[in-house]
């Protein structure tokens, strides 16, 4: 029983004993989640409800997954393409179709009535040569992380690169806002959150240990409990940085995703600061930012005595020449003697650099092979 928990939280409590369906069964806990009192002294209560919440979910997911073999359920799979994957999500009518279509070679189907989009809708964006598939979601609505398609829609999200919460300037933003965040809450999708610095590393035998316990804010005892409960009879759990037993609930939660999140409000043609669709106002931004959000770069390859190749190579920032080269061809790397760098990342133009070499945003690699 939580510490000082108010009426709010038993009559949430009473909500998910009383439930039949799993669906309604993660609604009660998560109820029970956001009334219930959150300070050190719940923390093992909410851990607990994580815990639950999150082997229901999985038992939903698999039966979401039996169904679909079986032809009950619907049957999706878009297949990657480009730099990046970009996931457009909204409530009804704020402007998706009307986006994709402005940034990519889409065409959906763009009206005025509600829940135009029925199924996901994919185009291609160009971004200085940068190619990133972004795919259309049909509008997120309550409670739709677990009835009809939603379970499967947010299945394809999952595997997404970034998302962006398209946010209509002529209606209320917080309440577009608390549904969206809601559902990918549901989903177990933390949006613009860091992974929590925690290793769990399954061994033969030797039981549970724990290494860098300056930096659990909890009493081991509880999180042994917590590990057994989850099956891990034998595991080292190691934590780089301060870290609570929700932390590492989440973590032993194999189906938590981590995306990053772009918000952007739409109709600017009509009301507020943003971009429109309708006449081109913040697009080009808009491609800038989900690019730079995703902490991409572009570079440009160069043969020697020749002008740089089109079109650029995606990379991430933080990544060399060594990793350029293992994307042109696998034998680079074999056969490399060593790159010129033109660029932000140069001492001087045509500099003499090895594999280890950090790039920056266009640059212009020149490969010498032996």
């Amino acid at each position: 029983m939580p510490i000082n928990a108010g009426p709010e939280y038993f009559k949430a409590e009473a909500k998910y004993n009383a439930a039949k369906t799993i669906p309604e069964k993660i609604a009660g806990l998560e109820e029970m989640l956001r009334v219930g009192p959150n300070h050190k002294s719940t923390e093992n209560l909410r851990a607990e409800i994580k815990t639950k919440i999150a082997k229901l979910r999985a038992q939903l997911e698999k039966e979401r997954i039996t169904a679909k073999g079986k032809g009950k359920g619907a049957n999706l799979t878009i297949k990657r393409e480009g730099a990046a994957q970009v996931i457009l999500v909204s409530l009804t009518n704020a402007g998706k179709s009307a986006v994709l279509s402005a940034i990519t070679n889409a065409k959906p189907t763009v009206a005025e009535y509600k829940y135009t989009t029925t199924k996901p809708e994919v185009g291609i964006m160009d971004y200085k040569g940068v190619q990133m598939q972004v795919i259309e979601i049909p509008a997120i609505y309550e409670n739709c992380a677990y009835k009809g398609e939603g379970p499967t829609f947010f299945s394809i999200i999952r595997s997404a690169d970034i998302i962006v919460f398209l946010i209509d300037n002529t209606q209320n933003e917080k309440q577009q806002l608390d549904v969206l965040y809601q559902e990918f809450e549901k989903a177990n999708i933390k949006l613009n959150a860091e992974k929590p610095k925690i290793i769990v590393k399954k061994q033969g035998m030797g039981g549970i240990d724990f290494l860098g316990n300056k930096y659990f804010d909890f009493d081991t005892k509880d999180a042994t409990q917590l590990l057994t409960q989850n099956g891990y009879h034998n595991v080292i759990i190691t934590a780089f940085e301060r870290v609570t037993i929700e932390d590492l609930a989440d973590i032993l939660n194999e189906g938590t995703v981590y995306l990053p999140l772009l918000i952007v409000h739409t109709k600017a043609d009509i009301k507020g600061e943003g971009i429109s669709a309708e006449t081109g106002y913040g697009l080009e931004k808009l491609k800038e930012n989900i690019f730079h959000t995703l902490r991409m770069i572009k570079v440009f390859t160069k043969t020697p005595g020749k002008e740089k190749d089109w079109p650029p190579v995606a990379l991430h920032e933080g990544d060399t020449v060594k990793t350029m080269a293992r994307i042109i061809h696998k034998d680079f790397l074999k056969k490399f003697k060593y790159a010129r760098i033109w660029g932000k990342s140069a001492k001087h133009a045509a500099q003499k650099v090895g594999l280890e070499h950090e790039l920056k945003d266009d640059d212009i690699i020149e490969l010498h092979l032996e």
